[in-house]
């Protein structure tokens, strides 16, 4: 007996020596690994973020200054400067356009000097000052700059062959120079304009050089344009062929490892489609390596360290584990001495044998409390808290029907009660009294045990059908039976939302989501609705416009005391709801949407309404059952109170000024209005009826004019079929461009994108 212990004693050591030391070797060597590849892989990202960083803060630079010279040439005043004689007579033209070219030589662009050249009148301006152009001066310009093939571009350029006399300082040996021949938009060249930019600027813009990583700007011809280290780059300011070949410039970014001057570089490229420049890193290996290296032998001595914790706990653990087996065999060698010479597991399973049996014992005992017992079970099937070899032996237990061909998930719910009958209170004993009726009106063969859970009664309905056909006509004769026993005995209305049918139990959670999912749509179905959830559209997904046309225009009648047109854009909201097919939860977006917005009206007019205070109230809608309820809600406690409010308002002097200049304005947008003549028809002074109207609508009136003639064009967008030129007109706008304008700077986006996006 003793050495059969120690003998399981030394097998409970062995295997917990390989379950802990096989783990740790495993996870060292994966975290060294990982470790590695994180490194690296950090490394790559914070070059390219490095790069990318660079890239933005030069060609920002570079777009700024080219903005800033097109701005500056696209002007009237320089074009007509252009076509001008630079004499004495026109001192103060060459003053002003002097003056302007010393703006744009900020120190934020870097510019060294801009020169300004009018071929046509052969002159030449730049910072020192206006120049009669040569006839060599102007080959020279023309051989050297106006055969570039684009109207702008970024040329590089060494400081003594720049084609400007005079044009730098030569603070630096190389130059950057944009070069723009002007007119932009024309095909012929009157003039030239060109920035020089020194290229030691953009060398301070990409920041000092590290000992670990050093950066590089090269153009599409292999010439440096900036550099951090000079260590990559010849005299003739190329970088080696080798290096420059294995630069792929068709791809936006790449890298690749390279030897250079003995020493291994990790190279980290990437291109730019502004100017067909290239960004590039370099990076040492040797310092990535030794990064890798410092985890390594950190890993190493972690694991180890682990290694002898785990043999030091496997000793110690066994005996632990081993101790209660010897606890066990003393309890049961005491109580039956008989088992002596039993080995200590032979013990232990007699002895749960024993155990069992009493246990059945008990099980006789609690037999009087099966009905809770198959309750509870049923409630943890619907949530999925049963194993599946737990379910055929609870179904044996319970005696459930093991015959069923098919199982379906009816979940039923009270749609409305008699508040003269029953209290809120009283809904969980009705639907107590519901599931009690429901064990009743089906067989135990039919259905297992019911349940409620929440304020939903649930019901799993069990057939043997062979059709669908009479699966589906057994299904709905139950429901249709349910809901008529429950009227007739309880006075209620209930709704029934039907599960597909299911062959196993473990679909019970399932078959349970889907019957509360189809249960949802009783909002818009009704009362006394029996929903299959076989049947919902599941497949659309896009969710319906929201109905903005429709809510400005009840809005608009809530603001003017319009109780009639009111009800009426009240009506036409859920005539569009009810027509569209949507889900629940779109159907809860658009009417939470339209609740938020009529809380701010609320909040706008100052109105007070109880049970409208809070947006936290907005949710109320939830508690009814049917469009309708919600819609009569909003009717009766909402917008009727709003317009009482409005109409108690609509004694204040300054609101029916207000109220007759907006009238004026919905009346007459499509003329040629303005403060003035609205102010001769009320008979009141401009500045006065002005602020009057700002103070009611807190707009101006030409914003409000605005606002109104662009809600019109986009009701017209997306409406009618009239062209954007019709509508300008109609607006009256001078010409079609002025309204695209106004349009797009209210709206965001172009009249025709948004007829195209938003007509239905």
């Amino acid at each position: 007996m003793k050495r059969f212990s120690m003998k399981h004693y030394y097998k409970i050591i062995a295997f917990l020596i390989v379950l802990s030391t096989v783990p740790v070797i495993i996870t060292g060597t994966l975290s060294y690994w990982q470790s590695s590849k994180a490194i690296v892989d950090y490394s790559n990202d914070e070059k390219k973020q490095n790069i990318y960083q660079i890239q933005t803060n030069v060609e920002q630079v570079l777009k700024y200054v080219d903005l800033s010279i097109t701005y500056f040439v696209r002007s009237t005043q320089t074009q007509e400067f252009l076509n001008q004689d630079m004499k004495a007579a026109q001192f103060a033209d060459f003053h002003k356009l002097r003056r302007d070219l010393n703006h744009l030589q900020t120190l934020e662009t870097g510019i060294e000097d801009i020169v300004l050249v009018s071929f046509d009148k052969r002159w030449l301006i730049n910072n020192d000052g206006l120049v009669n152009l040569e006839q060599t001066d102007y080959e020279k310009i023309n051989s050297q700059y106006l055969s570039l093939p684009q109207k702008s571009t970024w040329v590089m350029e060494e400081a003594d062959e720049i084609g400007f006399e005079n044009a730098t300082k030569k603070s630096c040996s190389h130059y950057i120079n944009l070069v723009k021949r002007l007119p932009l938009l024309s095909s012929t060249t009157e003039g030239m304009i060109s920035a020089l930019i020194p290229s030691c600027e953009l060398t301070e813009i990409m920041g000092q050089n590290t000992d670990s990583e050093s950066f590089l700007i090269l153009d599409g011809d292999n010439q440096t344009i900036a550099h951090s280290n000079t260590t990559y780059i010849g005299e003739d300011g190329y970088i080696p062929n080798a290096l420059y070949e294995k630069i792929d410039r068709s791809a936006d970014e790449g890298q690749f490892e390279y030897d250079l001057n003995g020493l291994s570089y990790k190279v980290i490229y990437q291109s730019s489609d502004y100017n067909d420049w290239t960004y590039i890193s370099f990076v040492k290996l040797s310092d990535l390596h030794m990064k890798s290296s410092a985890i390594g032998w950190l890993t190493i001595i972690i694991c180890s360290i682990l290694l002898v914790l785990s043999l030091f706990f496997a000793f110690i653990g066994s005996r632990v584990l081993y101790q209660p087996i010897k606890k066990l065999k003393g309890l049961i060698h005491h109580e039956d001495n008989q088992l002596d010479n039993e080995n200590e597991f032979v013990l232990i399973e007699t002895h749960i044998e024993n155990l069992l049996n009493q246990n059945d014992q008990l099980e006789k005992r609690m037999q009087k409390q099966i009905t809770q017992l198959k309750q509870l079970f049923m409630m943890r099937l619907y949530q999925g808290k049963v194993s599946e070899n737990e379910i055929p032996v609870k179904v044996k237990a319970f005696n459930y029907s093991q015959t069923w061909t098919w199982m379906t998930v009816f979940s039923l719910q009270i749609d409305s009660v008699d508040k003269d009958k029953f209290n809120k209170n009283d809904q969980d004993l009705l639907l107590f009294a519901i599931n009690n009726l429901m064990e009743d009106l089906l067989g135990e063969d039919k259905r297992f045990t019911p349940v409620v859970m929440n304020d939903i009664q649930v019901t799993t309905v069990l057939t043997v059908c062979d059709s669908d056909s009479a699966y589906t006509h057994h299904i709905n004769q139950t429901a249709q039976l349910i809901q008529e026993k429950v009227e007739s005995l309880f006075h209620l209305s209930v709704s029934i939302g039907i599960s597909q049918r299911f062959k196993e139990l473990t679909e019970t959670k399932t078959a349970f989501a889907e019957s509360k999912e189809a249960l949802k749509y009783r909002l818009k179905m009704g009362e006394a609705s029996i929903i299959y959830y076989e049947n919902l559209n599941r497949k659309y997904s896009k969710v319906p416009p929201y109905p903005s046309a429709i809510k400005n225009k009840l809005f608009d009648a809530i603001k003017l005391s319009d109780k009639d047109n009111a009800k009426y854009e009240l009506n036409r909201l859920f005539e569009y709801i009810d027509h569209h097919d949507m889900y629940h939860h779109q159907l809860d977006i658009i009417l939470s949407r339209f609740l938020y917005e009529l809380f701010e009206l609320k909040e706008m007019l100052g109105v007070n309404i109880e049970g409208f205070s809070s947006t936290e109230m907005v949710k109320d809608y939830q508690q009814f059952n049917t469009l309708t309820e919600i819609k009569n809600w909003l009717h009766s406690e909402i917008i009727m109170p709003l317009i009482d409010h409005v109409d108690e308002r609509t004694d204040s002097k300054n609101k029916k000024i207000s109220d007759r200049m907006i009238k004026l304005i919905h009346e007459n947008y499509d003329k040629d209005i303005s403060l003035d003549r609205i102010a001769a028809e009320l008979h009141y002074n401009p500045n006065y009826l002005s602020s009057i109207f700002q103070k009611e609508t807190h707009y101006s009136f030409s914003e409000y004019l605005l606002r109104y003639r662009l809600n019109k064009a986009k009701e017209w967008l997306t409406s009618t079929n009239k062209s954007v030129k019709e509508i300008a007109e109609e607006l009256q706008y001078n010409n079609s461009q002025n309204f695209i304008r106004s349009f797009r700077k209210i709206e965001g986006i172009t009249p025709g994108k948004y007829r195209s996006e938003f007509k239905n």
